[in-house]
């Protein structure tokens, strides 16, 4: 029998005696009470595969990707007509340049595409050697660069505390307010290797916060060199963030990951952690389970072809998820396949329970 057909006469049977039910206890009150809402609910998501949150369907996020071809880094027609032009790029970097006070005199352009995606970075130099960019698809501002590097010295430091008055008054330049990002990384370079106390250059990254979570997709980074005192960069990541809804538990994650897991590893699983973190999807976990030979030998090969890669048009979605990180049993014959194959990272959708991505490390450590 077809399986639809199943599945409507299985859902038919299923209400139709709890109706029988409902209409025992209206027999007995006076009153029909319909109070096995909740159970009907449960019955159809099982049996047509929809999720239900209280009253509320949850629509699901994930989409089969879209295999790109002929990929290029080259700007062609069709990415144009996806961005704004470059005069509307430049109208934007100037207004940026004027608003925190920098020279306006733009002398040259060094525009680039992304390879995998239509996406124009617009990018101008001014006549004081500062490069400022702008994202063509969402028409913000990105970055900018002081180019200027005879300035630095690596043999001058200023401490982590110089730094961050510094970086808070271009962060206030810049046109942000204080609490709506938080100070989350400083890491100081300097000729000592430490990474923190003090440095030629130090590195502050802020973030937003929703509850105890830092979204790395709302980020600010600033460089501050310590010859001048100047910043060296200034970055900007402003990307949208559903926030979605809490619903799968940490164990059912770690669970779907498992279950997934069996598809393709053959590898034993001796060791499993999560952690809720925020994510952008991606096709990484596709690719793997698709194409797992070809998937790692891109990271195992050296110089293997950009053009030989597989990449996918996927959503630009940002999500609460489950990072279910999985580590597997030594039996690697290289460093190369233990780095690469010792341990997998799912993304769990937190509200849907869908895997939306992955990574081949640990997500946890590196984000």
């Amino acid at each position: 029998m077809n399986e639809k057909i199943k599945n409507k006469l299985k859902i038919k049977i299923a209400i139709s005696k709890m109706k029988n039910e409902e209409e025992k206890n209206m027999n007995r009150t006076g009153k029909f009470i319909f109070k096995n809402i909740g159970i009907a609910a449960c019955t159809l998501m099982v049996l047509t595969g929809g999720v239900f949150a209280a009253s509320k369907v949850i629509e699901n996020i994930w989409k089969t990707p879209e295999k790109i071809e002929n990929i290029t880094e080259q700007i062609t027609e069709k990415s144009k007509k996806e961005n704004i032009t470059e005069d509307q790029a430049k109208e934007i970097a100037i207004k940026k340049l004027e608003q925190i006070d920098f020279n306006t005199n733009i002398v040259n352009t060094n525009h680039y595409k992304e390879m995998d995606s239509d996406t124009i970075i617009y990018r101008f130099n001014t006549e004081d050697n500062y490069e400022i960019s702008i994202n063509g698809k969402t028409a913000e501002f990105e970055s900018i660069w002081n180019f200027n590097k005879n300035q630095q010295d690596c043999n001058i430091e200023i401490t982590e505390d110089e730094a961050m008055q510094i970086a808070n008054q271009y962060y206030t330049l810049f046109g942000f307010k204080e609490g709506d990002y938080e100070i989350t990384n400083i890491f100081c370079n300097n000729n000592r290797g430490s990474g923190k106390d003090s440095g030629y250059k130090i590195d502050i990254t802020y973030n937003k916060k929703y509850g105890e979570i830092y979204n790395p997709y709302e980020m600010i980074s600033v460089s501050i060199e310590s010859k001048n005192k100047n910043f060296d960069s200034f970055t900007v990541k402003n990307e949208h963030f559903d926030n979605n809804e809490i619903i799968i538990s940490k164990d059912n994650a770690i669970q779907i990951a498992l279950e997934e897991d069996k598809k393709i590893e053959t590898n034993k699983v001796i060791e499993t952690k999560a952690e809720r973190r925020i994510v952008k999807m991606n096709a990484d976990a596709y690719e793997r389970i698709n194409n797992k030979e070809k998937y790692y030998n891109t990271m195992q090969t050296v110089d293997y072809p950009n053009e030989d890669r597989n990449y996918y048009n996927v959503e630009n979605i940002i999500r609460n998820a489950w990072v279910v990180v999985l580590t597997y049993e030594d039996n690697f014959d290289s460093v190369a396949e233990r780095y690469t194959e010792g341990k997998y990272s799912y993304f769990i959708d937190c509200t849907t329970g869908e895997i939306i991505g992955g990574d081949s490390m640990d997500y946890t450590l590196s984000n």
